[in-house]
């Protein structure tokens, strides 16, 4: 290949797979707040919409060489809370939702409309914002075989929880996550190693994935250990070309480029994601109940309830129910598909609501 010929070559890739795995826009600028791990906590103030963008210090936990010094990055999250604080009011649930590759959390905000649910619950709406990668020219999370193994998005989590409880009257023990697309993969890896806190209840309550999958790099999963105290949902287009529902194989390349990333991960099926939970979570992959919530969606039901995978019929690598055009990950159906948004609040609202009865007996 001739010299001249290179740029325009990495270019048409990154142009590949900007098509393929985001659906990015603009990131409006909020008002920032800062957080140095060590240092005093603000007190965020006010925006006009309720959202504040805050700044975390974390520290990045890559392993170092023998001249390196401990590296600390500054990682941002958009807060959507519609009761501002809280104040006076009993401590809240808290989602976060993680978007996709080359995306950012202002889309994630415009695709999910997690900010109306937030404000008709009486809940706190996150959005974390995916780790810049200069080499690879992409914001990404460092999920569960996508989309790289840089940064250390755990302990990023933790911070960001950390931090809205102290200042967003946040309930510990009702944190819940989503993620689409690698932000999918990023909640299956949540689900594998966030673990426990010290008073023994797990970081994340209820989890939901949507067009994300369970992989590990080199076929490794010995450092997934699923907790089994945390629902999942799951939601996958049948006709999904980016993220297929039959996964993929150790050293496969997606879409003929050899993206290391990708290339060097497996990614289980769909079936094999969610009877990995099911299994750690009650012993058994056994579907006990299935309903079709509309005649285009069909949902499996195991564990009684706490695991769930829902398939949409042509339904491609988008949002089930988003009606914004302008979106890459719009559903052209959405007026008759489920609307996922609301299907995963349901799904934690009935979580918090079993929570509150097993505490009441």
């Amino acid at each position: 290949m001739q010299l001249t010929l290179l740029p325009t070559v990495l270019l048409s890739i990154a142009c590949l797979y900007c098509g393929l795995f985001t659906d990015a826009l603009p990131s409006t600028d909020g008002r920032k707040h800062k957080f140095l791990r060590s240092g005093k906590l603000p007190i965020p103030t006010q925006d006009q919409d309720n959202s504040h963008v805050i700044t975390v210090t974390v520290d990045d936990n890559t392993p170092l060489g023998p001249f390196q010094r401990q590296r600390f990055v500054e990682r941002n999250v958009t807060v959507f809370d519609p009761a501002y604080n809280g104040k006076g009011q009993s401590k809240r649930p808290l989602v976060l939702a993680y978007h996709g590759v080359m995306s950012d959390s202002e889309t994630m905000r415009q695709l999910t409309q997690l900010d109306r649910e937030a404000k008709d619950r009486g809940w706190v709406a996150a959005y974390p914002q995916g780790e810049w990668t200069y080499f690879r020219k992409m914001t990404n999370w460092n999920g569960a075989g996508c989309c790289s193994q840089g940064q250390d998005d755990i302990s990023f989590t933790k911070v960001m929880i950390e931090y809205m409880v102290e200042h967003f009257n946040v309930d510990e023990n009702k944190v819940y996550v989503t993620g689409v697309s690698n932000g999918g993969f990023m909640v299956y890896r949540l689900l594998c190693e966030m673990g426990h806190r010290e008073s023994g209840k797990p970081w994340i309550a209820a989890a939901s994935v949507h067009s994300g999958l369970l992989g590990a790099w080199n076929a490794d999963f010995s450092s997934c250990s699923i907790s089994t105290e945390t629902p999942l949902v799951h939601f996958h287009g049948l006709a999904d070309p980016i993220v297929n529902t039959t996964g993929k194989a150790e050293s496969k390349a997606e879409f003929g480029l050899p993206f290391p990333p990708v290339t060097k991960a497996e990614w289980k099926s769909v079936n094999a994601s969610v009877d990995y939970v099911a299994e750690a979570m009650c012993g058994s992959s056994v579907i006990t109940s299935t309903s079709k919530p509309t005649e285009s969606t069909t949902c499996h039901q195991m564990c009684h309830g706490k695991v769930e995978y829902c398939m949409v019929e042509e339904l491609q690598h988008m949002w089930s129910g988003c009606s914004n055009k302008t979106l890459n990950m719009y559903d052209p159906h959405h007026a008759t598909n489920v609307d996922a948004t609301k299907y995963f609040a349901d799904s934690f609202e009935r979580h918090r609501k079993n929570e509150s009865d097993v505490i009441d007996q």
